[in-house]
This record gives C-alpha cells, sequence and structure tokens, in this order.
C-alpha cells in the first residue's frame, strides 16, 4: 500500500512538472504598452508637439515570460540630450526596451517620433500702454504711461525672438465727467504660452480739455494814483488767448478777464509806457498781447 501511495505521488509531480514544461515552451504573441520616459533633457528645453506618453510593443515569446510582463512596469527610457531646437525624428531603438533575449520583438508602434522642441528663456521687452474707451468730445487722451514700463518675459525661445513690445490696455469710459487722471492695475497681453513677470503693471490714463485760440478785445481799466489823473492813448486792448473749447461757447467766461493799467509806486506828471496786467479764466493761457505797453499821459490834478 505505502508502495503505490509514492508511485502515485511520484506520478503527480511528474504530470505538474510536465504540464509547467509544455506550458513554459508555448510561444505565445502580444501587445505590451511601455510610458515613455526622457532621460537626460538639457536645461531650459521643451518638447511643443509629437510626444507620446507610451510605446505599443508587440513580442513573442514563452507563454509564462509573457504572462508575467503584465506585473511589470516596463518603460522606455528616450534619450533626449541631442535634442536641437526644431523638429526632429527620433528612432524608437528595439535594443533599449526593457527586455530579455527570450523575447522576440516584433513590431513598436510607433516606431519614431517627430518632435518640436524649443527651449525656454528669458527676455525684457518695453510695455506700449494705451486707453480704450468714450470719452466726453470736449476732451482728449494726453497721455498713457505703465509703472514698471520694462517686464521679463518667458517661454519658447522661437516665440520670444518675435515679441519686442507688449500691450497693456485700460478700457473705461468717461463720456460725461473726466478726471484729470484715472488709475487701474492692467495684465500685460501677450500669448498664452509666454509669461510676464510681473503679470500686472499700473497703468495711469491723463486727459485735458480740447482747446483753441481765440483774439479777445478788453476794455483797459486804470486804477489811477490819488491826485492824479490819466489819459491812455487808447480804451481796449487786444489778448490772444488758449482755452478749452468748452468755454468760448458762450461769452460768460468774459465776467472773468481783466486788463488793468499798472501805475509805479513813484508816479509824476508825464508821459509813460505803462505794462498792464492781464486776469484770465480757469484753464487758459495768455499768447500774446496787443499792444504790450501802453502809452499813457499822466497830469497832476
Amino acid at each position: 500500500m505505502m508502495k503505490n501511495w509514492q508511485t502515485m505521488t511520484l506520478a503527480l509531480a511528474l504530470a505538474i512538472f510536465t504540464w509547467f514544461l509544455v506550458t513554459g515552451r508555448e510561444v505565445i504573441e502580444t501587445w505590451v504598452e511601455m510610458p515613455i520616459v526622457m532621460t537626460n533633457p538639457p536645461e531650459g528645453m521643451i518638447i511643443e508637439g509629437g510626444l507620446v506618453d507610451k510605446i505599443q510593443v508587440r513580442l513573442r515569446g514563452p507563454k509564462g515570460l509573457v504572462d508575467a510582463l503584465a506585473s511589470q512596469h516596463l518603460t522606455y527610457p528616450l534619450d533626449v540630450s541631442e535634442l536641437k531646437i526644431g523638429e526632429q525624428v527620433l528612432d524608437i531603438d528595439a535594443s533599449k526596451l526593457p527586455l530579455t533575449a527570450s523575447y522576440e520583438v516584433i513590431e513598436v508602434k510607433p516606431n519614431r517620433l517627430t518632435l518640436s522642441v524649443d527651449r525656454r528663456i528669458s527676455k525684457k521687452i518695453a510695455l506700449e500702454s494705451t486707453w480704450v474707451g468714450k470719452l466726453n468730445p470736449d476732451y482728449k487722451l494726453l497721455e498713457v504711461v505703465a509703472a514698471p514700463d520694462l517686464v521679463e518675459i518667458r517661454g519658447p525661445e522661437t516665440k520670444l525672438r518675435k515679441i519686442s513690445k507688449a500691450k497693456v490696455i485700460l478700457k473705461e469710459d468717461f463720456p460725461t465727467e473726466v478726471p484729470r487722471n484715472w488709475v487701474e492695475d492692467v495684465g500685460i497681453e501677450l500669448p498664452e504660452e509666454i509669461e510676464a513677470s510681473p503679470g500686472q503693471v499700473r497703468v495711469e490714463a491723463f486727459f485735458g480739455p480740447k482747446t483753441r485760440d481765440i483774439w479777445v478785445k478788453m476794455p483797459l481799466v486804470m486804477e489811477t494814483p490819488e491826485g492824479f489823473k490819466a489819459a491812455p492813448v487808447q480804451d481796449f486792448v487786444r489778448l490772444h488767448m488758449e482755452g478749452p473749447v468748452a468755454l468760448f461757447r458762450n461769452n460768460e467766461y468774459r465776467k472773468e478777464m481783466a486788463a488793468t493799467l499798472v501805475f509805479g509806486p513813484e508816479m509824476a506828471a508825464g508821459k509813460y509806457d505803462l505794462e498792464y496786467e492781464v486776469v484770465l479764466p480757469d484753464g487758459c493761457r495768455l499768447l500774446k498781447k496787443n499792444p504790450e505797453t501802453v502809452n499813457t499821459t499822466i497830469k497832476k490834478q
């Protein structure tokens, strides 16, 4: 009985061994996915297109070994140390697949990669600041300034080569009341893949009234010193002045104007070419007086 039991055990062991032997030698084909891992990348390198996450490898090998691949984390090392800026083709080298000689590689998809390569750099550029909006027609934009007016941008070298300046646009409407200045923090307009430092700058717009110049005839005012009387050769002077367009739409501005003869502190009888002082409305400036002085005869009373 003992001999039969030993014989049966031996027979079972031989059967199992034979099954493993046969199964292990059975050759099958399958597809295996391998993630791509870049190695030795140059500093600042950017791959903008053509790179896939993984490759597919069709291989043949013993069934037991092939089945074991499912539990292994296999990756394909893609050496990018020699890449240059531009479009380049890299072949997938089957000899670099992490497989032993027990496997036969039949096919790799894709078997080459066409890569668009760039390099990340930085440089400084000037900002061009502008204002956009509705404005009271009696006013005009004087100036728009940005602070800082230089920023550092970073991104692909091929794109940065084409950028020498960037825009910052202040958008605000002033259809009625117009401030002297308006300030806002504004983002810099750049392509999506370009970064700026700082990303926002302070933009200030300055406004002022539209102006024109006119000639105005004004009566000459005199405050004659006590004990004297004065007789100028003319009672009116003409003033060439510049002021806001809106101010000159009616004659109310004349109420804020004056032309006054100036008498010296030690006046005596005689003839003099006297200066006269001019008062103008706010926002106006004197361009010319006609005449510059007024000939005046002074007599004692």
